[in-house]
């Protein structure tokens, strides 16, 4: 029969003593962790919860979040983590999606957990709304044991961003969690004994790459609130091995006073991914961080499907690489098709695809959905790209982000990568505006480095040294911060959105 091994198991035995999870003051071991995963799985299977159920989870990143999710798993049910930034109405739409039959949430949350009104609600800490977690660990009268896990059972619901529309609930199997986890773990090479500084909210892929340390015996460091000073002070106080981060960070803690004097001597690698970088910017971190670096490109519904390894950070030999999303991740097959989903030949764009056991089983209660996105036996992934001679996956952008300016395609990435070039700016974001001649035009949203000024005119020279005219930005708005989620991707529905108002037509 197959099986799917339990997340803890080895770690419970080999690694008892050594910290699972850390806040940098408090910590579980490995032990601890796996005792409380096994004291809930009762629990929460003698609130009555049967196989199947969801159990919804709206907290930062608590201690309590990786035995969650394995009591879950060890008792047959499904957890939905929940984004604890939207508002109590987006929160709703995800809960009457779901229909979790529990809601525990972290301190912080008491009024949105009442607003929600799931019964019964659990809190984490010393108050909150509903019922304590700690009395329910305390109380169980028994313990569901590591062991294993049905492969096909569904183990996790996450939400997608929902930047253009309603988020969709990736269904992820037991099966392709394990998968994503081994995927992550022959791409990182962790050690027993690692540790992750893990600076994204575990409600979002991040925990999946979380998940793969505990795996290997190594410590996961949670972040609950980015900022850089607080990052420095974790390098310096708990020496972590591994550094997680999305694009907006690494440019956040460049562009920080205190880069000049933070202690990177620990790190031996920093895993990014999430959106697009500079490759200037990656450059500049290549060498101020002293460090490796792993790219991971994918979506909530595939994880890391490509990777740009440590080796491929090459800014001396090959520094074209720096701009790719790496090639294929192991356990994944990667293409880029045209509309027939028939491959490309090298160099034409068409829309990136994959499959793999990690690849999501569907979206959750959306059949139509579902099936467009997994046709033909492939995740489509929505963003465009193609691949180079050198074997290289190149995103050019999001199919929805395309601007399309006098029947010509303009991928915003390439404008974005010139503009981040210029000394005077720190981010840049470039959409399609209204234009009555051609449809639509180039419109860069810059925001400049403190104490920076520089001119509109300025910038719009810079860029027509370096692109073609039909890609040349036709406007420049300056603004104190762009518009991002919690995962750091520019939203630029919002961005394009007061352009449109009044339009016949609007991009989305």
């Amino acid at each position: 029969m197959q099986i799917v091994p339990d997340m803890l198991t080895n770690g419970a035995k080999l690694a008892g003593d050594l910290a699972c999870v850390s806040d940098g003051t408090s910590s579980y071991s490995f032990r601890e962790t796996d005792e409380r995963a096994s004291r809930l799985a009762w629990s929460l299977r003698n609130l009555g919860l049967q196989r199947g159920d969801r159990v919804a989870l709206l907290a930062m990143n608590e201690l309590e979040y990786t035995e969650i999710q394995v009591a879950s798993q060890r008792a047959g049910l499904i957890l939905v983590p929940l984004n604890y930034r939207l508002a109590v109405p987006e929160l709703q739409y995800l809960v009457d999606d779901s229909s979790p039959s529990l809601l525990i949430h972290g301190p912080g949350f008491a009024d949105h957990a009442e607003a929600l009104d799931v019964v019964p609600t659990v809190h984490l800490g010393d108050a909150g709304h509903g019922s304590s977690y700690n009395e329910l660990l305390d109380s169980a009268a028994g313990t569901i044991a590591a062991g294993p896990v049905e492969p096909e059972a569904p183990c996790v619901i996450l939400y997608t961003s929902g930047t253009t529309g309603r988020p969709e609930g990736a269904v992820l199997s037991n099966m392709a969690l394990w998968a994503r986890i081994n995927s992550s773990s022959l791409e990182f090479a962790q050690q027993p004994g690692d540790s992750l500084l893990q600076c994204l909210p575990l409600f979002h892929i991040a925990s999946n790459v979380g998940y793969a340390f505990s795996y290997m015996n190594a410590t996961n460091i949670f972040v609950k609130t980015f900022d850089p000073t607080t990052i420095f002070e974790h390098l310096e106080r708990d020496r972590p091995t591994y550094v997680l981060l999305v694009p907006t960070m690494i440019n956040m803690l460049l562009n920080h006073p205190d880069i000049a004097t933070s202690d990177w001597s620990s790190v031996r690698t920093i895993i990014y991914g999430a959106s697009t970088i500079s490759p200037d910017v990656l450059a500049r971190a290549i060498d101020v961080m002293g460090c490796d670096f792993v790219q991971m490109f994918g979506m909530t519904e595939t994880s890391g499907c490509t990777v740009l390894r440590p080796n491929d950070h090459d800014p001396i030999n090959h520094p074209e690489w720096l701009a790719s999303a790496g090639t294929g991740a192991a356990g994944f097959e990667t293409l880029v098709v045209g509309s027939d989903d028939v491959e490309l030949p090298p160099g034409e764009v068409g829309e990136i695809v994959t499959r793999g056991p990690a690849v999501m089983t569907e979206y959750w209660a959306n059949p139509d959905a579902s099936a467009e996105a997994l046709r033909n036996g492939w995740m489509h992934t929505g963003d465009a790209g193609y691949r180079g001679e050198d074997g290289y996956v190149y995103v050019t952008d999001r199919f929805k982000d395309m601007i399309v300016s006098g029947g010509e395609n303009i991928y915003p990435r390439e404008v974005e990568d010139v503009l981040f070039a210029h000394e005077a700016i720190l981010e840049a974001a470039v959409i399609g505006i209204p234009s009555e001649r051609w449809g639509e035009q180039v419109h860069a949203i810059v925001v400049l480095h403190d104490g920076v000024e520089v001119a509109e005119q300025s910038l719009l020279e810079y860029t027509r040294e370096h692109l073609a005219s039909y890609k040349l930005p036709r406007s420049v708005a300056f603004v104190d911060a762009l518009a991002k989620n919690v995962t750091g991707k520019i939203l630029k529905t919002e961005l394009r959105a007061p352009y449109w108002e009044a339009a016949d037509r609007s991009v989305r």
